[in-house]
C-alpha cells in the first residue's frame, strides 16, 4: 500500500512541473519585467536563484540565500525566469481527464460483458450456450 502512495506522490511531483517553464531573459527584459526571482547560470555552469534582481550598468544585484550580492554581468551566461506554460497545463489536464475516464470505465465493468451474459437459460434452455 505504501508503494502506491509513493507512486502517486512521484506522479504528482512530475506533473506539477508541466505547469511552468524556464524562459531566458535579456538584460533589457529583466529591467522591464522586474520579476521577483530569476535563476542565474554563470559562465562556470553554476546555477542559483536571485531574489529582487536589478541591473545597474554592468552589474546584477539581488539577494542570494538572503544575502545581498553583486554580480558582474560578464560572469553571467544566462538569466531565466519561471513562467506559466499554458500548453503543457492544458495537455496535463486533458491527460488527467482521459485517465480518470479510463479508470471509471474500467471500474464500472463496461465492456466486460459477452453476448453469453445476456442469455437467460431458464427462458431458453435449448440455447447452445446453456448446454
Amino acid at each position: 500500500m505504501r508503494t502506491t502512495y509513493v507512486g502517486w506522490l512521484i506522479a504528482a511531483a512530475l506533473s506539477a512541473t508541466a505547469c511552468h517553464t524556464m524562459t531566458p531573459l535579456s538584460w533589457d527584459e529583466l529591467n522591464g519585467l522586474r520579476p521577483s526571482r530569476v535563476w542565474i547560470t554563470q559562465t562556470n555552469q553554476s546555477v542559483f536563484e536571485v531574489s529582487g534582481p536589478q541591473v545597474f550598468g554592468d552589474t546584477l544585484v539581488g539577494y542570494v540565500n538572503g544575502q545581498f550580492r553583486e554580480l558582474p554581468t560578464a560572469d553571467v551566461k544566462q538569466v531565466a525566469v519561471r513562467k506559466a506554460a499554458r500548453g503543457k497545463t492544458i495537455a496535463l489536464i486533458a491527460a488527467g481527464t482521459a485517465g480518470a475516464a479510463a479508470i471509471a470505465v474500467w471500474m464500472s465493468g463496461i465492456g466486460d460483458q459477452s453476448p453469453r451474459d445476456f442469455i437467460d437459460c431458464d427462458y431458453e434452455p435449448e440455447h447452445p450456450d446453456c448446454q
